[in-house]
């Protein structure tokens, strides 16, 4: 196995997983508009960080300053972006709403089509490409979630498998840049940045990774200068940085586990195929494929035990669950088919197989069998007591769907009010009524 040098890709695996990958979206697009799924209930709450990722982009463009008018735990990368094209949109939200959900369903499909190149230049096979495009497909929420707007995971996801593509053709300073607006779009995005200065030294040498390292920094650097011309760097930094450390979700192991067995459904059983794939990596490839056994601890640590609240926050994990199943598809081509025994039927069923997860994936979202329920009441149980003495109701802000649509200036910068934001107001003793937020706390009270 080598990682492909060639001037240009192949277009066999495209021609394949390109057509499925619209279909998909196709499919979850009519079933999103002409049925009731995903339910009216997971829809309104769906809603509720794409329209505020929108909202505070038009906001943006009113004078609006993020972090100081508008806390948020998120980087700043979702928010250029809506700023952008709320300047496109001349300040109509319906348009603004649209052009989001064109644009983060473009990002999603790429994402896909990126891990499938990633996982040709890995193993230089074509159904090894269209295997990794199949286990990023098994989670639906990637090709439905789209169609509610944009979500920071979505471009973290892109930024970053871009990044990777980016680093294999030895491109070092392009791939350290794309990845900072990984990690600039969702922290856990700085694994990608990591992993790419490794690749870098791996594949050019120390110039490499330097190069690597500049291209994230003139990123970062242009970020944190562009907030400290407007006040707000340090503010950033407490919201950004901070607060997740101190602030984040409780959670206990087997509440993240039941959570990651409701994400992959069905499509759990390719888990150990990935591990396999990593495992092989490790022991026959470690020179070239250290990265994606490492991208997999690492982001897999994320899944575990730092940030696991739903489907999308496994998306980057996925990117390596899906390259270490590309790497076992790859075996298994190299062990039951050779030039001079070909057995066209080994290839046949890794795609049949790979296929029905797919199939398994819509079923297990849209009839919710049995173990759904079971696996919901068991992750609710495992969810630890939330013991504070504020609720999101307190604030009794106006609902973000009404602040996007009638397109409200908050007189209060903590008007999302999501349970981390309470968290943080309890343990600092903030207010609800802030007008600005970001200051440097006094005091830090973890009881």
């Amino acid at each position: 196995m080598s990682i492909r040098l060639r001037t240009e890709v192949r277009c066999s695996w495209i021609a394949v997983l390109g057509p499925i990958v619209a279909a998909l979206f196709t499919i979850g697009f009519v079933a999103f508009h002409l049925t009731e799924w995903p339910s009216p209930a997971i829809r309104q709450t769906g809603r509720i960080d794409p329209l505020f990722f929108q909202h505070t982009g038009w906001y943006v463009l009113q004078g609006g300053v993020p972090y100081v008018d508008v806390w948020d735990v998120n980087p700043p990368v979702p928010f250029a972006i809506t700023a952008a094209l709320a300047a496109l949109s001349g300040g109509d939200m319906l348009l603004l709403h649209r052009l989001s959900v064109a644009l983060t369903v473009f990002i999603a499909a790429s994402s896909i089509l990126l891990v499938g190149w990633v996982a040709y230049l890995v193993t230089g096979e074509d159904v090894a490409a269209v295997a990794a495009g199949f286990v990023m497909l098994v989670v639906p929420e990637l090709f439905v979630s789209p169609l509610l707007g944009v979500r920071a995971q979505f471009y973290a996801l892109f930024f970053g498998v871009l990044a990777l593509a980016l680093a294999l053709r030895d491109r070092p300073f392009l791939a350290g840049a794309v990845g900072a607006l990984s990690a600039g779009s969702w922290q856990a995005g700085v694994a990608f940045v990591l992993l790419i200065v490794g690749i870098a030294y791996q594949r050019i040498g120390r110039n490499g990774a330097l190069a690597a390292v500049a291209g994230s920094g003139a990123v970062a650097g242009s970020i944190g200068l562009v907030f400290a011309a407007v006040g707000a760097f340090i503010p950033m930094i407490v919201e950004t940085v901070l607060a997740p450390l101190i602030a984040g979700s409780p959670y206990t192991l087997t509440e993240h586990i039941y959570s990651t067995l409701l994400v992959f459904g069905y499509g759990a059983v390719l888990l150990p195929v990935a591990f396999y794939g990593w495992t092989y990596a490790a022991a026959r490839e470690l020179r070239e494929l250290w990265w994606i056994p490492a991208g997999g601890l690492l982001l897999g640590f994320q899944v575990l035990f730092v940030d696991m609240d739903g489907a999308t926050d496994a998306f980057l994990w996925l990117v390596f669950v899906a390259l270490g199943v590309a790497i076992a598809a790859e075996r298994v081509i190299v062990v039951w088919t050779a030039p001079s025994n070909p057995r066209p039927w080994a290839i046949v069923a890794v795609i049949i197989v790979l296929g029905l997860l797919v199939l398994s994936g819509l079923v297990w979202n849209v009839r919710s069998p049995f173990p759904v329920s079971t696996l919901q009441t068991m992750e609710e149980d495992a969810n630890p007591d939330k013991d504070l003495p504020l609720t999101p109701a307190d604030g009794d802000p106006p609902s973000i769907h009404t602040i996007y649509w009638e397109q409200i200036e908050p007189d209060v910068c903590h008007y999302r009010l999501s349970w981390n934001e309470v968290r943080w107001i309890v343990m600092t003793d903030d207010r609800l009524n802030a007008r600005n937020c970001g200051a440097w706390p006094s005091r830090i009270d973890r009881g």
